[in-house]
């Protein structure tokens, strides 16, 4: 490491300042002098369940709540696999939500129908970084999704290997 040095059992910046340390050996902590941008924390939810809906908003998700460590940012990184909408005049709104309300639309025309069941089409995927939160404050993500176009229905996750995920990152700021 450049500009730090490995002691027993901790990682010092070249003031001398703990960054990263270990009491017993396996289990690590972040100091109070951690370089900005980095990672401090991940969780991920993945599930391959069926899900499907009309014009009414779904969850596509189980919400997925993050304790933040500081005053920091929460990278949040999702994949939708096997969306497919049953009208081909139908077209598929994402949302990302706090787990009630909307924060952000994701887009609001994807996977344009293809008449078929059978046919899904593709994946979508997105990033979204927040801007600096509370520290020690529980933020909720999760993502929901309706025909936005039509009263169609449309679907994610149509079988077991059509997995999604959502993954929330703390990024130091």
């Amino acid at each position: 490491i450049m500009s730090s040095e490995i002691k027993a059992n901790s990682i010092q910046d070249k003031t001398g300042t703990r960054v990263l340390a270990s009491d017993s050996g396996s289990a690590w902590s972040w100091g109070s002098n951690v370089p900005k941008g980095t990672v401090l924390q991940v969780l991920s939810t993945q599930t391959s369940a069926y899900s499907a809906t009309t014009n009414s908003y779904v969850d596509i998700f189980t919400d997925l709540q993050m304790t933040t460590k500081g005053a920091n940012k929460i990278l949040v990184i999702g994949n939708i696999n096997g969306v497919v909408a049953f009208d081909s005049a139908g077209a598929i709104q994402f949302n990302l939500t706090d787990g009630s309300s909307s924060i952000q639309t994701l887009t609001t025309k994807y996977a344009l129908g293809s008449n078929s069941a059978d046919d899904p089409n593709g994946s979508f995927s997105f990033q979204h970084l927040t801007g600096v939160l509370s520290a020690s404050t529980a933020y909720t993500f999760n993502v929901e999704f309706k025909n936005n176009v039509n009263t169609s229905s449309v679907r994610v996750s149509g079988d077991s290997n059509s997995i999604r995920t959502l993954t929330l990152m703390e990024i130091k700021e």
